[in-house]
C-alpha cells in the first residue's frame, strides 16, 4: 500500500507485479538511487548531531594484587570521560596475561619486573611501595620465625620478590602457606597464621596490620603497563593510556 502511494504521488510506476513476482523498473532504479543517498545523509547529519551509542569494550589484564590496587580508581576516572564504552578486566598470572596480550586478547595489561616478550611494548610506568605485613609484633624482620603466606603461584612475581628478600636477610621461615587469592591471604594474615608481603596500597582501611619496611633494595618496584607492539592503539585505549599517566603514570612515549 506505501509502494502504491508512492507511485501516485510520483506519477510513475516503480514496480512490475506480474504472477513471477515483482520486478523493478527503471524509473525505480532512479529512485533507489535517491533513496540511497537521502539515507546516506541522514546518517552523517545523525553522526554530527547526535551522541553515538558506540558498543565497543576495553580489555584490561592484571594480576589480582594490581587490580586491587589502581584499577577501580582508573577505571572510575575512565568511566567518566567514556560512558559508552564497557571495561573488561581480566585477571591472572602474569604469563598468561602475556600471552593474552599476544594473541589481541587484551587491549593492555599491568605486569610487575622486566619484559621477558619482544612482541609487547611498554607504555607507561609507575612506582609501588611493598612492605611485609603481620598480624603479631615482629621483633627482627631479619631472624624470622612465622610462617610466610604466599601465592601458589611459583612464578609470582610478588612471591619471588619475598623470596629474594628472605634470602638477603638469611631468614628461613618455618613453614609456608600457599593460597590461591589475594583475599586469602589477607585473611590468613588477620588469622595470624603467618606473614607476607604486599603492596601497601592494598591493604584494607582500620586494619590491625603491623607493617615492616624491606629496606631500600626492596621497599619499592616498578609495575609497567604494556601494549601488543604490532596493534594501533585504538581511541579507547588511548583515552586510557592518557587518564593513567595524568593519574599515576610515567609515559614512555
Amino acid at each position: 500500500m506505501r509502494i502504491k502511494l508512492l507511485e501516485n504521488k510520483l506519477n510513475t510506476t516503480l514496480f512490475i507485479r506480474n504472477n513471477k513476482g515483482t520486478l523493478i523498473t527503471s524509473n525505480g532504479e532512479k529512485l533507489l538511487k535517491y533513496a540511497d543517498k537521502i539515507l546516506e545523509i541522514i546518517d552523517e547529519v545523525n553522526e554530527e548531531f547526535l551522541p553515538t551509542k558506540i558498543d565497543s569494550k576495553l580489555k584490561i589484564g592484571a594480576t589480582q594484587t594490581t587490580s586491587a590496587s589502581i584499577l577501580p580508581k582508573l577505571f572510575t576516572l575512565f568511566y567518566k570521560e567514556n560512558p559508552t564504552t564497557s571495561l573488561v578486566l581480566k585477571t591472572g598470572k602474569q604469563e598468561v596475561l602475556l600471552d593474552m596480550l599476544i594473541n589481541s586478547e587484551l587491549d593492555g595489561a599491568f605486569i610487575f619486573g622486566e619484559n621477558t616478550s619482544s612482541k609487547v611494548k611498554e607504555v607507561f610506568s609507575f612506582k609501588e611501595e611493598f612492605v611485609l605485613v603481620s598480624s603479631i609484633r615482629i621483633n627482627d624482620t631479619s631472624n624470622l620465625t612465622t610462617p610466610i603466606i604466599v601465592n601458589s603461584d611459583t612464578n609470582c612475581p610478588y612471591r619471588k620478590l619475598l623470596e629474594k628478600w628472605l634470602i638477603y636477610n638469611n631468614s628461613k621461615p618455618t613453614t609456608i602457606f600457599e593460597f590461591d587469592t589475594l583475599e586469602s591471604i589477607l585473611s590468613g594474615i588477620a588469622e595470624c597464621l603467618g606473614i607476607s608481603l604486599l603492596l601497601k596500597s592494598i591493604l584494607p582501611k582500620n586494619n590491625n596490620f603491623f607493617v615492616y619496611d624491606l629496606g631500600d633494595e626492596f621497599n619499592e618496584s616498578t609495575i609497567k603497563f604494556v601494549v601488543n607492539k604490532d596493534i594501533q592503539i585504538n581511541t579507547f585505549l588511548k583515552s586510557f593510556i592518557s587518564i593513567a599517566n595524568g593519574c599515576i603514570g610515567n609515559s614512555n612515549d
